[in-house]
């Protein structure tokens, strides 16, 4: 053989041998393996690091630091010696990944009774379902004619088909470094929605103004404690969320994290991540790395620690939290958006409703959810909890009494308090970071702020819930995988058609 001939023959077997160890064929070589931080253990991070260790095996080195505690906005309180859900509290039958991991982890469901719904407005219950089926459509037809209809056929025909695209492009490996780039590859209906407010997607639908600030008003002051003036995907998300089906995890939805956690088998740090520090090699090669400097929570010094990685992932919003992370050296601002989040006060009473306030002569009549729908009411819903857990109450409850969650907006003061419960032995505020402040045309942030460094929240600029968190975080994981392997095929590929044949032959 001619010598350059044999030179070339040699490189070329270098040059794939290299190719396969660096695209995981040869993935128990730990040299090629990124060293991954995550910041955040709620649903988004755990779910992350769940991912990233079915990608990179065993070997990969993943830690995941949390400030407080596991679960993030997925969280229990105890009231009257029982559990009940205090932040994301219901799973949808049509969440895919939510659904898998229950299975996966044997976790059993605890299915939400359809009680009685009402809906408050001007003082008074203005539409309240009924306990049989024919006369809760029988009222419906009569209040707002076919308009729960339409919002169903909808949602089941039009906006699941789209919105399920991104369970098969995932599975196929594929990712998107921004949010517009993934709406657009489910469907381009998807991201024009982000453009325009929830009332005019449904007035273009032929909804009636009526049902719209009236039902679906009350839904969205309840879902996202916003109105119909956010911008129509997320109001379509939180529509499909209100209809039957709805369940938690016995014990608390947070438990999916905690068992997300353990399978990912991730180094878990109890610490306060204080910065995010961008190195570059002097050397001029390109590469970069990261150093995060972070604080334990579990011991009594307050001494930062210092780590370094390949990636960063960041599973937490990044701006309004008491946990505020701070970027050193990046060439430009960080991050490079503004990303708002709405502040939602969930108030946990053990008491009776005030049946004055309400015109009850029972407060066993009082509906097990009741929405409003006037933009200045004070409080946006109050419903009925269920214990998630099997342990007894401390003590018996009396005629009338039950555990009520109510979501407003800010803290209450004692005269509106008096005015919803007219007698109490427990109350609890707690206030979270929930979710964005929606509105048409808001910006929506990127997955990936610079190189190897990505922010799975971008997602919630959708919509916010924990099947997004969990979209989000797959989303995340294929994509520094793709890019860390040079899968460069499997990023933003928005024209690839899904291999369903409903979604074959729906309009792009």
């Amino acid at each position: 053989m001619h010598f350059f001939g044999l030179v070339n023959l040699v490189f070329m077997f270098l040059s794939m041998h290299i190719l396969l160890l660096k695209t995981g064929l040869c993935n128990d070589n730990e040299e090629m393996l990124p060293r991954i931080g995550i910041v955040g253990a709620g649903l988004g991070g755990t779910s992350c690091a769940f991912y990233l260790r079915q990608l990179l095996g065993s070997k990969a080195t993943i830690d995941i630091f949390e400030a407080s505690k596991v679960g993030g906005r997925t969280a229990v309180i105890k009231i009257n010696g029982q559990k009940f859900e205090a932040g994301g509290s219901v799973i949808h039958n049509q969440n895919k990944y939510m659904v898998d991991f229950a299975e996966k982890f044997n976790k059993k469901r605890l299915s939400r009774s359809d009680g009685i719904f009402g809906l408050y407005s001007n003082g008074d219950i203005v539409f309240e379902t009924s306990r049989w089926t024919a006369v809760t459509l029988s009222k419906l037809l009569w209040r707002y004619g076919l308009d729960a209809y339409k919002i169903h056929d909808w949602t089941k025909n039009f906006l699941s088909k789209k919105f399920n695209r991104i369970y098969e492009f995932q599975d196929g490996g594929m990712a998107f470094t921004t949010v517009e780039d993934m709406l657009r590859a489910m469907g381009d209906e998807l991201l024009n929605m982000t453009h325009f407010s929830l009332k005019d997607v449904l007035l273009d639908i032929g909804v009636s103004e009526k049902f719209i600030d009236e039902l679906a008003q009350g839904v969205m002051r309840n879902n996202y404690a916003q109105s119909t003036g956010v911008h129509g995907l997320v109001g379509a998300v939180s529509l499909i969320g209100a209809e039957p089906g709805l369940w938690s995890v016995e014990n608390g939805n947070k438990e999916i994290s905690e068992a997300l956690l353990q399978e990912s088998k991730a180094n878990f740090i109890e610490a306060n991540v204080k910065t995010v520090t961008l190195y570059k090699d002097e050397l001029g090669t390109g590469s970069i790395s990261y150093e995060v400097d972070y604080e334990n929570q579990n011991e009594k010094s307050e001494s930062t620690e210092t780590r370094e990685y390949d990636i960063v992932i960041l599973a937490a919003p990044l701006e309004g939290t008491k946990f505020k992370i701070a970027f050193a050296d990046f060439p430009g601002p960080m991050p490079p958006f503004s990303q708002k989040f709405h502040t939602t006060v969930a108030m946990f009473v053990l008491g009776k409703v005030n049946t004055t306030t309400f015109h009850l002569d029972n407060p066993d009549d009082f509906p097990a959810d009741l929405f409003t729908s006037q933009p200045d009411s004070f409080f946006n819903s109050i419903g009925k909890l269920s214990p998630v857990d099997t342990a007894q109450p401390e003590h018996a409850y009396e005629p009338g009494q039950a555990v009520w969650k109510t979501f407003l907006n800010k803290n209450p003061n004692q005269e509106e308090i008096s005015s919803l419960f007219e007698s109490r032995e427990d109350l609890r505020l707690v206030d979270w970071l929930a979710y964005p402040e929606y509105a048409p045309n808001m910006k929506l942030p990127p997955f990936q702020l610079y190189d190897r460094l990505y922010y799975i929240n971008a997602i919630e600029s959708a919509a916010s819930a924990m099947e997004m968190a969990v979209i989000g975080s797959r989303n995340v994981a294929l994509l520094a995988y793709n890019q860390w392997f040079g899968h460069f095929d499997k990023i933003d590929e928005i024209h690839l058609q899904t291999p369903s044949a409903d979604n074959k032959n729906s309009e792009l």
